[in-house]
């Protein structure tokens, strides 16, 4: 609604009334096309945002190409912001370390040097070092405040610093980086930083998941009270000269003034008395007196006087006790003007002592130097304490910032100290404890008179311990220790009770904690121990983060490849960059009047609409965007596969999306990976849109020790690493995850993590639970949105090729033109110099007849039809080019410009050849920079593999015991031996235990279970602990539902498929299953019924009360049943004489027998197979008989004699149908075990005892028998 004036309100002529719903809508529709072209999505033609292709023309502005030297990062990204992208300096970096982050970008466009952050999330280090002027940098000049590193305020400077690992590097720029919110940081022990936001200082951290402690750079606004940083103390290194005192002489102001000697160097005993006069001095503008009430100190300060200033004479009071003390004390003072002015020019200016500070010469001073400025001060305000076992040795001042500079100096001689503020005393103090620090300052510092350097002894000769606090390295302890540490009990102990985590120790026993790490992990150790040892970095605690407000601050550029520089003892960092080779490509004949040009925000220049961009850099290096109401997200891809679906489509315009993706075969991801549905893939780039499962790369290895891990060597794309290791830490300490023992990360440049499980955990189910749970799978959701024509369209593969193809045309195009306007612009010049040269005579008559060179200019055109850039030329033309061979050049010149003229206009006049070149260019490109693609392509779709896929399919034997132990293992573990030998330890099983059941079968079979209560179960083979042939295996109450008593008397391997060999049942259609009881009842049950077996069992018989099921078999049509009792008796009976029956049936008698008689075998033989009856007896006795001597009768009746049952074989304790193929393990109550062939045992007759096939140890017998 418009808006009515009121009444005798003037209308002003510019003020237009409007509808607020109308502005609203087109206002907001201008600004949200204007976000979207101008800042969110990419334009089709060179796959750049503006962000992206301000920085890429700034950059070759500059000339940042590969093969230029690295230039500072805040050049660069205010370069960008001041000419062309007024939008903060923050995003212009942020789009910078993308470009140039190899785990961003397939093809990265920048090559960073320094922290660019990582694919852990960590954050990349600052454009440029941003401290407040007062941090000490340690340079060949001293200790020098970083605000006076460039005495003229020069940007260009020549400065040796200090940087990480104790090396030295030259500082070759200086930066005032102007006022900045800033940020404090204090440790525990009065270390200080103030910086901005963006400074990154060195930290020491442990890895969340793994504990592994590893160095990071963290910027200030991200650093937290708890945070331990790492400290400098290098020693003896980097210590500047003598430093000059002529620069300092004073100049009388009158006559009256007397000159004294003065100095030229700044020497040991200049600095012995500043520090005398900084502790216990008083220094006035006139005059400048010292105290004290030590006589021997007052002569060491003379003495030193008369060395330094031989003709100034020293005024020495005898004071009498008032409130200074209970002892009488000296007075010195200094009444020279002259000495006083030079004092006060180089360091010692008045001062209230709370403002008193290190004078700046001595900062700037070598170390001897500074080593006697430094004992004069601890002689004056310092001292050595004792308060019981404690000692300490100390200073005090009214001076916080005094103290702040001697504790960053105490660290340029390796000696750490503390900072504290006393409360009580208002007074700062600084501390230093420890074995190692006094014998430091003893050694590089000391004392002068002789009472405290008595006491000094006396603290060494106090402290038994070689290390203090200040050697302690946080996590190493930790971290070690909970690695895999060898078997040896004795060495293990040795790393859980010894500490290490101090140098000295660490150095003492590094390698007995070596000895004790499993050698895969050996060499990492020893790399973390030796960076450690060299280095003996300071390790402190973060205290106190504090907002500082707005102060100047100032940078360094450092040469070097870490970029790293010391300040205030913290270990600083900052970051390079220049354009890629690749980079290159894309700006490649950009002043070849290329592309179309545009006014940047300004106005006052121009800058690229779009790039020539010499590769589909759309897909190429990829694209994340979001606009208002819309969003891109494409992958990137491969180069040579790019290359060549684009040189197809030129050569067939009538390519569809489909045919394409024969080239393209999907995306191809920096960190690799594995991408699922070529069906899902095709979607994608044929609408534009639809999503992709990606996963990383895993393997389930085992190691020489049966232990299993999952090894994950690559991960999804923009899936933070660090965040991962967390969620899978999280999700087993919450318990979500069982079967981890351990996780870390050994990744380099390469992606390692590394999961190890526990022992008899299922490692298939293990990654499947990690795939579905964290971001090890991802989907990767095509949205290919990009400005095509400067509108936002979504593009199929084929539009965007579509359109760089006719980018790339429209491109050679321009530059063919531009190309061949030059060449006809030379051309032209080269035929009027060669006409010329040709009527050299005539021309130099009509120059030499002109009055001026305006003249010349007008003859030379009228006389010989030159025209104004000919005329120009010839008046231009040296002398020079009379002589023969210049002659020469300019005809060759001429005559290759009319070749390159043809040339030229022949390629604009056949559009089919500028297609040719474009494909040419791009041939090359692929020459130069194709790869092989990172990212494999999986045609089937992403599914959760059963842990039955990833197992062997290998034939294994399950072992059982009666006491319920169960394992498998592999058959070669029971080795052949001949029939009555004594046999070889088979498991250690506990008393009176022995093995009941031999199974062999697939690791894929699933085996069931048959318990004497008459139940069943199944379970999968694989799922079954595996053990070697002496390992007791594990209880199967692990693995199956058990009662309380109830024990497992038979088990069969059930297979998949339908061609097996009998006894397996993917023969279990059409066959039954044939159970008998110890009573003697048999039942058959169709085999059907036992195909899928719930966890918890079903019912496989009715059991009559005090009866028990000893075993069931498979059976077919026309097999005959056997079954063999502890007595010796005997019944072959036809399956069919037993009809099928339900699962609840209770079953039919089968035999009968003599009261305490019971069944122990059963078996079954088929039709017209050479099949024997085998007996084993108690005492190790055994024979086969062929199934021949056992008549045909029915079900139900007390059979006929198998074996002749005496004591001296004792009962018969099993009885089974076997071949001659076939193998016998027999096992004994004590564990010892014989395997050996059938054939070994002799065919007997029922009614003999048979023979010994097994020699029985006193008190031993035989358990069971069984055949594989």
């Amino acid at each position: 609604m418009a808006v009515e004036p009121q009444k005798n309100e003037p209308i002003r002529s510019n003020v237009v009334a409007r509808d607020i719903s109308t502005e609203m809508r087109e206002s907001f529709l201008d600004y949200a096309m204007s976000v979207i072209t101008e800042r969110a999505l990419p334009d089709v033609r060179d796959g750049l945002k503006p962000v992206h292709r301000r920085i890429l023309y700034a950059m070759h502005e500059m000339g940042l190409t590969h093969a230029a030297k690295f230039r500072k990062s805040a050049t660069v990204v205010g370069d960008v912001m001041g000419k062309y992208h007024p939008h903060g300096d923050a995003s212009i970096y942020d789009a910078m370390v993308k470009m140039a982050q190899e785990f961003s970008l397939r093809y990265p466009l920048i090559l960073g040097q320094g922290n660019f952050g990582s694919v852990d999330g960590d954050s990349a280090a600052a454009m440029r070092y941003c401290v407040t002027g007062d941090t000490l940098v340690p340079t060949d000049r001293g200790l020098v405040p970083i605000e006076a590193i460039s005495k003229k305020h020069n940007e260009h400077v020549s400065a040796r610093i200090l940087s990480m690992r104790g090396r030295v590097n030259r500082a070759s720029k200086w930066f005032d980086s102007g006022e900045h919110e800033t940020i404090s940081v204090k440790t525990n022990r009065g270390f200080a930083l103030r910086g901005s936001y963006n400074h990154p200082v060195l930290a020491w951290s442990e890895d969340a998941a793994t504990g592994e402690p590893r160095f990071e750079w963290k910027l200030l606004s991200n650093v937290e009270e708890g945070d331990v940083l790492v400290f400098d103390r290098t020693p003896n290194i980097l210590w500047p000269k003598l430093f000059s005192l002529r620069q300092f002489v004073p100049t009388p102001k009158s006559r009256r003034v007397e000159v004294k000697q003065l100095p030229e160097f700044l020497s040991e005993d200049l600095a012995f008395i500043m520090g005398l006069l900084i502790s216990e001095g008083t220094i006035k503008e006139k005059e400048i007196e010292f105290c004290n009430a030590d006589p021997a100190l007052i002569e060491e300060f003379q003495a030193r006087w008369r060395v330094v200033f031989p003709d100034c004479r020293l005024h020495i009071f005898n004071r009498m006790p008032s409130s200074y003390g209970k002892k009488p004390f000296q007075t010195i003072e200094i009444h020279s003007q002259y000495v006083i002015s030079f004092l006060r020019a180089i360091g010692l200016s008045p001062a209230r002592s709370k403002d008193k500070t290190i004078p700046f010469s001595i900062l700037q001073s070598p170390k001897s130097v500074l080593a006697a400025f430094l004992s004069a001060y601890f002689e004056g305000d310092g001292g050595i304490s004792f308060s019981g076992r404690m000692t300490e040795l100390s200073a005090v001042s009214m001076s916080p910032r005094l103290l702040d500079e001697i504790q960053i100096v105490l660290l340029r001689f390796g000696i750490a100290s503390t900072r504290r503020r006393d409360t009580h005393r208002k007074t700062e103090k600084l501390y230093i404890r420890g074995l190692r620090e006094y014998r430091l300052f003893e050694m590089e510092i000391g004392f002068v008179s002789v009472r405290k350097k008595e006491k000094l002894r006396n603290a060494i000769g106090r402290l038994h311990k070689e290390y203090s606090a200040s050697d302690y390295i946080p996590y190493v302890s930790a971290y070690v220790r909970s690695l895999s540490l060898d078997v040896a009990w004795s060495t293990r102990e040795f790393v859980q009770k010894h500490n290490f985590d101090r140098y000295e120790n660490l150095e003492r026993h590094g390698n007995a904690v070596l000895a004790a790490v499993a050698p895969p992990r050996r060499q990492e150790i020893f790399s973390l121990f030796s960076a450690l040892s060299q280095n003996r970095y300071l390790f402190d605690t973060v205290t106190e983060v504090k907002r500082m407000g707005v102060a100047r601050v100032y940078s360094l550029k450092v040469e070097s490849t870490c970029h790293s520089f010391v300040g205030n003892g913290f270990i600083n960092h900052n970051t390079e960059a220049k354009m890629s080779k690749i980079a290159g490509e894309m700006l490649r004949d950009i002043e070849k009047d290329t592309v179309e040009w545009r006014p940047n925000y300004d106005g006052t220049r121009k800058e690229p609409g779009y790039l020539p961009a010499a590769a589909p850099n759309l897909l190429l290096g990829g694209t994340l965007g979001i606009a208002v109401g819309m969003a891109s997200n494409i992958p990137p891809h491969n180069l040579s596969e790019l290359v060549d679906a684009t040189t197809h489509l030129i050569d067939n315009p009538d390519s569809a999306t489909e045919d394409l993706l024969q080239f393209v075969q999907g995306p191809d991801f920096p960190t690799g990976g594995l991408a699922f549905g070529t069906e899902d893939i095709q979607n994608a780039y044929t609408t534009g849109r639809g999503g992709v499962v990606c996963r990383g790369e895993a393997e389930i290895v085992e190691s020489k020790q049966g232990n299993f891990q999952i090894i994950i060597t690559s991960i999804p794309f923009r899936v933070n690493k660090a965040e991962l290791i967390m969620k899978i830490a999280d999700l087993v300490h919450e318990k979500k995850l069982e079967g981890v023992k351990g996780l870390r990360d050994e990744s380099t440049r390469d992606t390692r993590i590394v999961v190890d499980l526990k022992s008899g955990a299922q490692p298939q189910t293990v990654l499947n639970f990690l795939y579905k749970h964290t971001e090890i799978e991802t989907t990767f959701n095509y949205n290919m949105v990009s400005l095509l024509d400067g509108v936002p369209q979504t593009l199929s593969l084929k539009d965007i090729l579509v359109a760089f193809v006719d980018h790339r045309r429209d491109i050679i195009t321009r530059r063919t033109r531009f190309e061949l306007s030059r060449a006809e612009d030379r051309a032209h010049i080269l035929e009027g110099l060669k006409k010329a040269l040709d009527h050299i005579d005539k021309v130099i008559k009509v120059i030499k007849a002109s009055k001026d060179t305006p003249t010349a200019h007008v003859n030379l055109m009228k006389e010989f039809k030159f025209s104004d850039r000919q005329a120009t030329a010839i008046l231009e033309m040296r002398l020079q080019k009379l002589a023969g061979l210049e002659r020469k050049q300019i005809e060759d010149e001429l005559a290759e410009k009319k070749k390159l003229i043809a040339y030229l206009k022949d390629l604009l006049a056949h559009p089919k050849k500028i297609m040719a070149l474009v494909k040419d260019e791009l041939t090359d490109l692929k020459k130069n920079f194709g790869d092989e693609r990172r990212t494999r392509i999986i045609q089937g779709g992403a599914k959760i593999m059963s842990p039955e896929d990833m197992i062997a399919d290998k034939e294994t034997v399950l072992v059982l015991t009666k006491g319920g132990y169960i394992k498998r293992t592999d058959p070669d573990e029971y080795r052949r031996q001949k029939r009555g030998g004594v046999g070889v330890i088979d498991m250690d099983t506990k008393d009176e235990d022995f093995v009941t059941t031999f199974l062999r079968a697939s690791t894929h079979d699933s085996a069931l279970f048959f318990t004497d209560r008459g139940k069943a179960y199944q379970i999968k083979m694989f799922e079954l602990p595996e053990g070697k042939r002496a390992t007791k295996g594990k209880s199967i109450m692990n693995y199956l539902s058990l009662g309380d008593t109830e024990r497992v008397t038979s088990v069969l391997s059930i297979s998949k498929g339908a061609d097996l060999p009998a006894g397996k049942a993917g023969a279990m259609k059409g066959k039954s299953l044939f159970m008998v009881t110890r009573d003697g009842t048999a039942k058959k049950v169709s085999a059907e019924s036992f195909e899928d077996v719930r966890r918890s069992g079903i019912i496989a018989i009715k059991l009559a009360k005090d009866d028990e099921l000893l075993s069931a078999i498979l059976v077919g049509k026309h097999d005959t049943i056997t079954l063999v009792t502890e007595r010796g008796q005997s019944i072959r009976f036809d399956e069919k004489d037993i009809r099928e029956m339900g699962r609840g049936a209770a079953g039919v008698r089968a035999i009968k027998f003599k009261k305490g008689d019971r069944v122990v075998g059963a078996g079954v033989a088929k039709a017209g197979t050479d099949a024997a009856v085998l007996v084993v007896s108690q005492n190790g006795y055994g024979k086969r008989t062929h199934i021949k001597e056992y008549k045909v009768q029915k079900r139900g009746g007390s059979g006929i004699k198998t074996a002749q049952v005496t004591a001296k074989t004792g009962k018969i304790v099993s009885g089974a149908i076997v071949s001659t193929e076939e193998e016998i393990v027999t096992i004994s109550k004590k564990g010892q075990v014989i395997k050996m062939d059938l054939s070994a045992i002799p065919k007997l007759g029922r009614q003999t005892q048979g023979v010994r096939i097994m020699k029985m140890r006193e008190g031993d017998s035989i358990a069971s028998a069984v055949c594989l």
